[in-house]
């Protein structure tokens, strides 16, 4: 197209406005897939506000405003659907070799592990948010948390700061943190972050081929730990 547009510039130049303006109302009109918006439409609210605000900044806006308004809605909508759809839930074992869950505790209880899992992006607003929800930790003796973090691939700075500053909230109550079901891969990242086995406040266990095998291997070490700490003053 561009080799044609140079080598034809003067016959370009001479088509009539009207008619390079039916060529683009050809190609929009064609570029539409009605059974894509219809899909769109029905899954998702955040779908109906992207793609309304789309169609209304490429009617009213120049390309390039447009481009840059619909880049920054959709940039929104995604850390909002982070920041919705992140869960937080206690694992408890029922005694018949299954796991409960349920909605995590308010504050932590005293000397007594409490295994968490995560649904949900732990990136960005995701991580933010996790800061948020985890139980408090406060007037708490020895609370212990064992994170649970199997699958995840990509953990960021802001993950990595709500650790260890969760963790420091644990220590100052006398307890401890535990993440279980690291993946290999992110084990160096881990230990680049300073969060493996840190000051005594943090430590890693590898997730394994066995699902959950790593997170009973964190509370049973939490469990001696607390056995081993029960002689320290509150």
């Amino acid at each position: 197209m561009l080799v044609i547009l140079v080598a034809l510039s003067g016959l370009v130049g001479a088509v009539a406005m009207p008619m390079l303006g039916a060529v683009l109302i050809f190609a929009a009109v064609k570029s539409l897939r009605p059974g894509e918006i219809a899909v769109v439409w029905k899954t998702a609210h955040t779908g109906k506000i992207a793609l309304l605000v789309t169609f209304g900044a490429t009617l009213a806006l120049p390309v390039a405003a447009a481009v840059g308004v619909c880049v920054f809605c959709s940039l929104l909508l995604q850390l909002n659907k982070e920041l919705m759809e992140l869960r937080v839930v206690q694992l408890e074992p029922t005694g018949d070799g299954r796991l409960l869950e349920h909605p995590p505790p308010a504050t932590l209880p005293d000397d007594r592990p409490v295994v968490l899992d995560v649904y949900g992006s732990l990136l960005y607003a995701g991580a933010r948010t996790l800061g948020t929800k985890l139980p408090d930790p406060r007037g708490a003796h020895r609370p212990v948390v064992v994170l649970r973090l199997r699958g995840r691939t990509s953990l960021g700075s802001t993950f990595f700061g709500v650790t260890a500053g969760y963790a420091q909230q644990l220590a100052a109550s006398g307890g401890r943190l535990y993440l279980s079901g690291v993946e290999p891969e992110m084990m160096a990242q881990f230990h680049h972050a300073q969060v493996k086995d840190n000051a005594g406040t943090v430590k890693v266990f590898q997730a394994t081929e066995v699902l959950g095998e790593s997170t009973i291997e964190a509370v049973a070490d939490a469990r001696t730990w607390l056995v081993g700490q029960a002689g320290d003053p509150p």
